[in-house]
């Protein structure tokens, strides 16, 4: 009895036309690329939160270390140092806090389009995959928020940023006061600076949604985030 030839092997580039129930291991593709999507939001939901910890923790540490040398001739020293470490802590911890968002809007794009077809399966198989039908960008289900520019404004990344502009704003109100010991002058521009801030940061992060939500409308991945926008 003669040994049997051994088969021979596709090439990986080429192992896809060789599958004999291709739509069987679309199927299956789906599931593992719906599962890596999901890893990739839980991801970045725990980076956001260890990010934001971190910056309000140096904060708090910073404001109890204060308490302590409040009384002595080294307080303005220590915060002619400490303010401008927070703030640019604030500053690139508010930065990706944004880009994390961002991935999480785009995983969750993702998503919805594969439960689309997950609901198109079978007639009347949509029910069970029900997609929110307004432009909030981060709503898996249903919650009843409809305004997409509003829902940006409510993130992890909008309070530090408010966080960090008070901050900001403080360190202005100081060294106004430390150059002119004027503290009538002082806190008005230190709240001036703090309310510019925080417009700043909510007009760049306004442009950064923006500009992703064009993204996925133009790769046709934001049926869960289009509509109205006020």
């Amino acid at each position: 009895m003669s040994d049997p030839v051994p088969q021979e092997l596709p090439d990986a580039s080429d192992s896809a036309a060789a599958l004999a129930d291709r739509p069987l291991a679309f199927y299956n593709a789906l599931l593992t690329e719906h599962f890596v999507l999901e890893s990739a939001r839980g991801i970045t939901v725990s980076e956001s939160s260890s990010r934001a910890s971190l910056y309000l923790m140096t904060l708090s540490s910073g404001l109890v270390a204060f308490g302590f040398l409040a009384s002595t001739p080294y307080a303005g020293l220590f915060l002619a140092v400490v303010i401008p470490v927070i703030v640019i802590l604030g500053l690139f911890t508010y930065e990706r806090l944004i880009q994390t968002s961002l991935e999480d809007v785009a995983a969750l794009a993702s998503i919805q389009r594969i439960r689309r077809y997950y609901g198109g399966l079978l007639p009347g198989a949509g029910a069970y995959f029900p997609i929110p039908p307004g432009a909030a960008p981060n709503e898996l289900l249903e919650i009843g928020q409809r305004g997409y520019r509003r829902g940006v404004f409510f993130t992890i990344s909008t309070a530090i940023a408010i966080v960090n502009s008070i901050v900001a704003g403080v360190g202005v109100a100081l060294l106004v006061y430390w150059l002119g010991r004027e503290l009538a002058l002082a806190v008005p521009l230190g709240l001036l600076a703090a309310v510019i801030l925080v417009l700043v940061h909510g007009a760049y992060q306004e442009v950064r949604y923006f500009r992703q939500r064009r993204l996925l409308v133009q790769s046709g991945s934001a049926t869960a985030v289009t509509g109205t926008t006020d």
